[in-house]
């Protein structure tokens, strides 16, 4: 009997109301709560196995409220060695000052406390007068996984002030477990660019046992890289000053499934109950209030119960999403839109449109392609939030005139409208979705 009266709210509510109306229980309302957190449960954990993440090395995440970005180690001047002719500094004055977007901080987009410089306030800057050669190694990469199920670029981000002419060679080497193990990239046709100069010039090299353009001396392994070299060379007499603004591994995707999914759940079972329970309490307490406004008062049990069992379109809701999560695409965040993902009021996960022109012009890029992927999968969900809301209020009306014949349907669709308003706005307030 419990089950066809859960049913039949969908088909059949005003039979259903009537039945439920005689002999009010809490266990069908408890019961359709379950269903839609276990269901919610499986809609975000289907979105979230088809998100991938860029990861970094070294590495930037949240750990609970508190931000860790070891981003800076890389360019910090006191991780690195040099030759005698080469001066290694801290330049605070110019940075390479790339602030992106943090979801973590819980700052709207629109405010600049929600972003973040991620790659320190200062510069590794090399020096050298009257030489021609500058050699400047990083001796601590921290053993980082370039095999093919790890790493696949590196990036580094260089402004050459001086001379105002590009190196004559320019290599980058990466040391695997000693000195006669190593890896070689000529960087020569990618600094020769004389426009460049004096301006910051992100170059990303394809590393990995797939990549070209390496060459291999000794018995070195990409699964392990431990140190790493930068070498210019200038005609003789040249004063040099160089700046590294950026250096880090990334290109890893991995899914927060795969390295969260304990903490994902945790967060689930704190969000969706909470949704819940807010949205069946605050829409029979306004409407409880409406009724005792216009001293026609109604028992607190019945109408608490019945609009239990009207949230049942909550439950069609997230069944309709699952459906959706099921065939939506993969979505691929590089890192620095990766930091900025969260749940839009209707719990799928974006990147804030605000934030964009903040990015780089090749994240940018990624950005769109991103949101061409999801666009049809959130405009589904944005949909089934409207519809599902709009038959809650339907349902509530039914549930109201259930118990308050006398009500007129006029007075009934407005209780019922206005408590569902202010349900919504309460939910976004305290909950953030909807």
């Amino acid at each position: 009997m419990l089950l066809d009266d859960i049913m039949q709210v969908i088909y059949a509510p005003k039979k259903a109301f009537k039945s439920i109306a005689s002999n009010p229980k809490y266990l069908g309302a408890l019961i359709i709560l379950l269903l839609f957190v276990g269901i919610q449960i499986g809609y975000e954990y289907l979105q979230f196995s088809k998100t991938y993440t860029e990861q970094t090395s070294p590495v930037i995440y949240f750990n609970g409220p508190a931000l860790v970005d070891e981003l800076p180690n890389f360019i910090n001047a006191t991780n690195w060695t040099c030759d005698n002719n080469v001066n290694l500094t801290n330049n605070v004055d110019d940075p390479f000052n790339y602030s992106i977007y943090l979801a973590g901080f819980g700052v709207p987009p629109t405010l600049p406390e929600g972003y973040y410089s991620i790659f320190g306030n200062s510069s590794l800057q090399l020096e050298a007068t009257n030489t021609d050669s500058v050699m400047a190694a990083l001796a601590d990469t921290q053993n980082v996984d370039c095999s093919a199920s790890g790493f696949q670029n590196l990036s580094v981000t260089i402004k050459q002030v001086s001379p105002q002419t590009a190196p004559l060679t320019a290599s980058v080497i990466l040391y695997s477990l000693g000195d006669a193990n190593y890896y070689t990239y000529d960087l020569t046709s990618l600094l020769s660019n004389q426009s460049t100069l004096s301006q910051w010039s992100n170059l990303t090299i394809t590393i990995g046992p797939n990549s070209q353009g390496w060459t291999e001396s000794g018995n070195p392994t990409w699964s392990n890289i431990t140190s790493l070299v930068l070498n210019f060379s200038y005609p003789a007499g040249s004063d040099v000053t160089m700046r590294i603004g950026a250096l880090y591994f990334h290109g890893l995707y991995l899914t927060p499934v795969s390295y969260g999914s304990l903490g994902l759940v945790i967060q689930f079972l704190q969000v969706f109950p909470l949704q819940f329970i807010f949205a069946w309490f605050v829409f029979t307490a306004i409407i409880y209030g409406f009724c005792r406004l216009v001293k026609n008062a109604v028992l607190w049990k019945p109408l608490f119960i019945l609009l239990g069992f009207a949230m049942m379109t909550m439950v069609i809701r997230a069944i309709v999403n699952l459906a959706g999560a099921l065939v939506l695409q993969s979505a691929y965040y590089p890192f620095d839109l990766s930091m900025g993902v969260r749940f839009d009021p209707f719990a799928a996960l974006y990147f804030p449109p605000e934030a964009v022109s903040a990015l780089t012009i090749p994240s940018q890029g990624l950005f769109n392609s991103v949101d061409s992927a999801t666009s049809l999968f959130r405009g589904l969900v944005t949909v089934m939030a409207f519809v599902s809301y709009i038959w809650l209020g339907a349902l509530g009306t039914l549930a109201l005139g259930e118990l308050k014949p006398e009500f007129s349907m006029q007075k009934r669709i407005v209780f019922s409208a206005a408590s569902l308003g202010v349900t919504v706005l309460v939910l976004l307030f305290l909950v953030g979705i909807v």
